[in-house]
């Protein structure tokens, strides 16, 4: 569906998990600071750096209206058009039905 670079370390599974980081911070309105904790969490468990994930989840943001323009990919672009409006326990479960899809194919 989406076309990902076989050099990085980007997936639709690492663009989901960073819409989950998103969708945490627009339920807890966005409070300072958190992103930044979110990311580092994220980073600590991948092999993503911290700028990228954070660049990643400030493009949800851009997408979603709650900052200004930035350059989002096609997949971003898609996740905040077909499920921006889902809540929190929603979206995860978005990533946990696609992680067992992915459990089932390999």
């Amino acid at each position: 569906m989406f076309k990902f670079s076989s050099s990085s370390e980007w997936s639709l599974e690492n663009e989901l998990r960073c819409f989950v980081i998103f969708k945490q911070l627009e339920a807890e309105n966005f409070t300072r600071g958190m992103q930044s904790d979110l990311c580092r969490e994220f980073e600590s468990k991948s092999n993503l750096s911290f700028n990228t994930i954070n660049a990643k989840v400030g493009n949800f943001k851009s997408e979603s209206g709650v900052t200004g323009d930035s350059h989002v990919s096609e997949a971003t672009k898609y996740l905040v058009a077909q499920y921006g409006s889902m809540s929190l326990p929603e979206t995860k479960a978005l990533l946990s039905g696609y992680l067992l899809c992915q459990k089932a194919n390999t």
